[in-house]
Formats: structure tokens, sequence, C-alpha cells
């Protein structure tokens, strides 16, 4: 799916930021940048002529800041002078306004999606439509297009491990996947998320030797329909092999799970899962190994 992001004077623009909200958002956007055209030809950018002319808070416009001598500024903000007018000199200029974007949104297909970036909500637009950067990131975006546009099982696969960086997918998933995915995509983009987002910092700082309190923990803070929890029954069927580093097979029991209990409408009593390992160092670098997700195992 190709995405055109637009960056337009709301985006810089809001009534009752701070200035450590602007500067804190704006490093967000900053830091993102290279992740967002690490995939190019996928990502397109845009800038409106009218966002040069944006106030920042100490009321200086973003032009006359970006593109300044930087004599009168400090090390730290002559170095986020620089790698604003470097990104803002790549990115083409577009004369589309606010309602030919909102337009172009309606149309968003699994071809081709619209959206706007923004260091704050902008009025009338919904959040998903947006990269809020004092919220999230460009990942926000494509996770949410891709539950709504999920094509078939490889796509939907192929686009998770471009937007799920701290996960490995088991190439099992291909398979398992496509009896749920019709009716679940949503569903599983919003439990690979927190386990992308949450679960790895938490592996990190806590004691993980006790795995039913770490899921418990994990399962409050993702607020996940139902607690991921470690399988109860026979593991047999929960044996996955992965190649670590030194190219040789690992056969590793990927108890842990969540359970996919309401489809994308809201209906109950299903049975589907997401079976995951919590990583082991000689393997993909510790990512957290997704082995199945699809039916109960």
């Amino acid at each position: 799916m190709v995405a055109d992001f637009y960056i337009i004077p709301e985006s810089f623009f809001s009534d009752d930021v701070t200035e450590e909200n602007f500067y804190s958002s704006l490093y967000s956007f900053l830091g993102d940048y290279n992740n967002l055209i690490k995939y190019k030809e996928e990502n397109k950018i845009y800038i409106q002529k009218g966002v040069f002319e944006t106030q920042m808070p100490n009321g200086v416009t973003l032009g006359e800041f970006a593109y300044s001598d930087g004599q009168n500024l400090n090390g730290k903000q002559r170095s986020l002078k620089q790698t604003l007018s470097n990104i803002f000199n790549k990115i083409p200029r577009s004369e589309a306004g606010i309602n030919e974007i909102k337009g172009k949104i309606i149309n968003n297909s699994i071809d081709h999606c619209t959206g706007i970036i923004s260091l704050y909500e902008i009025s009338g637009l919904a959040n998903e439509n947006q990269i809020i950067y004092d919220k999230d990131s460009w990942f926000s975006f494509r996770r949410h297009h891709l539950g709504l546009f999920f094509g078939n099982k490889k796509y939907f696969i192929d686009e998770c491990i471009k937007y799920f960086p701290e996960l490995f997918f088991h190439e099992n998933n291909y398979q398992s996947v496509e009896k749920i995915l019709n009716d679940f995509a949503l569903k599983i983009i919003q439990h690979l998320s927190p386990l992308n987002d949450i679960l790895p910092e938490m592996i990190k700082n806590n004691n993980t030797s006790n795995h039913t309190e770490l899921l418990s923990i994990f399962s409050n803070k993702a607020n996940l329909d139902e607690k991921a929890t470690l399988q109860g029954s026979s593991k047999t069927k929960l044996r996955f092999k992965f190649t670590n580093i030194q190219g040789k097979i690992d056969t590793l029991v990927c108890e842990p799970h969540m359970k996919l209990s309401k489809n994308d409408s809201g209906d109950g009593n299903n049975y589907n899962r997401i079976y995951f390992h919590l990583g082991k160092k000689e393997i993909e670098n510790s990512k957290i190994l997704v082995a199945h997700i699809g039916k109960h195992l």
C-alpha cells in the first residue's frame, strides 16, 4: 500500500500548546522520520508552502527558524534547525488544501492511502487518519489501515513484518492466519501492537521467571479483551522450529498466547489465538517470536 502523507499549516499550530509540548512533539517527528522513509517507495511525504509561515511558541515562524543562519542559537537549537531544514529541503511541496486531502482520505484503499502528519490533533479529522506526534508514530497509521485493508495472507504477514519491528513472524503464520483473517484482521493488529510496543520493554525490566505473572501484568497494561496466559493442556502442537545465530535449528515451545475471543464485529465466543515465545538471545536478536496466528492449537 502506497501512502501519501501531508504536512499542512494546521500540523504545527494549536491554541493551547506549550513550548515544551511543541518541542517534544517536533523531536518525536524528527526521530521517526528515518523510520518513515525506510520504506520511501511506499511512504510519500508532501508539505504545503504555508507551513513555513506557521509560528512556533517563541513567535518565530518555522521558515525563519529552519533557514536562519543559526548564529544566535545554542548548540541544541542549532542541531534542531539543521535537521529540520535538511528534512524540509527533501520534501516536495504540495498545493493540496485540507478539504482536498479530506476528499482523498475518504477514498483510502488497499492500493493507496492518504494521511496527515501533525504535532497535535487536528479538529475535523479522525485520529486514525493522522500521525499525531504527541501520541504515536507512523506505525499506528500503517497498522490501523492494514487492519482495514488486509489483502490476502501473504500481503498481511509481509506488512506485519514491516510495522512490528520488535516481533519475528514464523513462516507458519502465512498459513495459520488465512482461516481467520477476514473476520479478525483488526483484532490481530490490536493485539500485535502491545505485543510489539509494551511487552519487549517489560521483559527487559522484569524478572521473567514467573511468566504467568508477567503475562497478567502485560494484559492489564495492554488492555486486552482477555488475559494472555500459558497453555493449560498438551503442548505438543506448540513446538516450532527457529534458526539460531549459528544457523542451527532450535525447537521452541511457544506456550504464551493471546486470545482473539472477539472478532472485528465484536462477536464473542471465538477460540482463536496468537501463540508466541518471549524470545531467546541466540534467535533473531531476542525478538518476541510469533509462531501462530489462527485457530486454537
